[in-house]
């Protein structure tokens, strides 16, 4: 929490919510300026919260000479607030991206900046980053959209893009299958929907519509693109199921909503 559009953030940070009752309790529990994702990762029975700022620091909203920070910390039930941090990555520029998966066979934590996707593997109880994807990539997803049991790469490319793509790997590389055009790419998630693959997608320009895109022709490689609502300027969404049915989460800035759709 505390950064906000046009990236107004050195007085951001980690919070966290702690429910008692019907009521929730804030605090701040990591210092972190510009602090843009965060994501918990379970290895070997222990707790790692990763938490990445946009930026090391911002003069204005195009100043982008210091790269983002990626922060760690091992959780406990003992830890106290505020939180202590090992930084262990200082070179991912317009940091903008961050998602937990098991694409590679167990699950990882995974960024993107205007270096690529990379990714970070724990190899003798040190925290390694590997590139992923080589391209200039905002936000991105994975999910198996052919039904072929191999997940594919959904990105917003470049930094708060005008181009939406769809990667499948064949023979070790990545190759583009699908593109569409986007207006300040934003709010990214990919997910199955009513027993169907999608993407959901929305844009911070132009129409601020949130898009869902279905695949139907599997062999061709084209898509359905359906507007899910206008004029909302999206800046984060997710696809989840909850109780034995699916939901479309979008926290439309443009209409100062967070809307469930179903």
């Amino acid at each position: 929490m505390g950064l906000f559009p046009p990236f107004i953030g050195a007085e951001a940070g980690v919070f966290m919510h702690q429910r008692n009752g019907d009521k929730w309790k804030s605090k701040k529990a990591l210092e972190l300026p510009f602090a843009h994702r965060c994501e918990i990762i379970n290895k070997n029975g222990v707790n790692y919260l990763f938490a990445a700022s946009v930026s090391k620091y911002k003069a204005n909203p195009e100043d982008w000479s210091k790269p983002g920070e990626m922060h760690l910390v091992k959780l406990s039930d003992k830890a106290e607030l505020p939180l202590k941090s090992e930084i262990i990555d200082k070179s991912l520029t317009r940091n903008h991206g961050m998602l937990r998966s098991d694409i590679l066979g167990e699950e990882l934590l995974f960024i993107s900046g205007a270096e690529g996707i990379f990714y970070f593997e724990m190899e003798q109880d040190n925290w390694a980053k590997k590139q992923f994807f080589d391209k200039e990539v905002s936000e991105f997803g994975f999910v198996d959209l052919d039904n072929d049991g191999q997940k594919e790469l959904v990105t917003i490319e470049p930094f708060h893009g005008e181009t939406l793509n769809v990667y499948k790997k064949n023979d070790g590389k990545w190759e583009l299958q699908f593109s569409d055009t986007l207006s300040f790419g934003h709010g990214l998630s990919c997910g199955i929907f009513n027993g169907e693959p999608i993407i959901v997608v929305g844009s911070r320009r132009g129409s601020y519509a949130l898009d869902l895109f279905k695949i139907k022709d599997k062999e061709n490689w084209k898509f359905s693109r359906k507007c899910i609502e206008e004029d909302a300027g999206p800046t984060q969404t997710q696809v989840f199921s909850a109780n034995r049915k699916d939901y479309i989460l979008s926290a439309n800035q443009k209409k100062n909503e967070v809307v469930l759709y179903y």
